[in-house]
């Protein structure tokens, strides 16, 4: 775990995801799961919210993932793709603000 700028980072994660296209995908936030596990409820209840990012490469992350609840949804702690798209392509962050 690294402090910096009041920033704590829990780790990272580089879980790759193989789906056929047109099939569903779950992709959960590594901060709920992983080694040092957040619980998405009392993040909630503390007023903290999840935002997704993407990057198409290992350099800075986009803007946040806006969702159209239709194809692509944030789901509590998870993004889910109905389908995935060639799009979708790429590196996903999620961050608890």
């Amino acid at each position: 775990m690294q402090r910096v700028e009041g920033c704590t980072d829990w780790s990272v994660d580089y879980l790759k995801y193989k789906v056929l296209l047109g099939e569903p995908v779950r992709i959960k936030c590594a901060l709920f799961y992983g080694y040092i596990r957040a619980n998405y409820t009392h993040a909630q209840s503390a007023g903290l919210s999840l935002m997704w990012y993407k990057s198409a490469g290992h350099g800075d992350f986009e803007e946040p993932i806006s969702f159209d609840g239709t194809r692509m949804s944030k789901e509590e702690d998870a993004i889910w793709f109905r389908p995935a798209e060639l799009d979708d392509v790429g590196y996903y962050s999620c961050v608890l603000r």
